[in-house]
């Protein structure tokens, strides 16, 4: 087991390199979160910065869901 030295979360493995310093593996959500916080506000409507937060769950019922509420 992997830990993510960014959320603490214990993981497989971390495929995801952060963009802090583009050495550092962690997981997938945080890799999400950190490409969501480097993109300018008002580039993404509130519905793909939402559709990319519940895709970073990996949460398959939730984004089946969100594509049926948006699609």
């Amino acid at each position: 087991m992997k830990i993510c030295p960014k959320c603490g979360r214990k993981f497989e493995r971390l495929l995801a390199v952060s963009r802090v310093d583009n050495k550092t593996m962690i997981c997938d959500r945080c890799g999400t979160m950190e490409a969501l916080d480097n993109v300018p506000r008002g580039v993404l409507t509130p519905q793909e910065r939402t559709r990319l937060a519940v895709a970073a769950t990996g949460n398959k019922w939730a984004m089946e869901n969100f594509n049926a509420t948006y699609n």
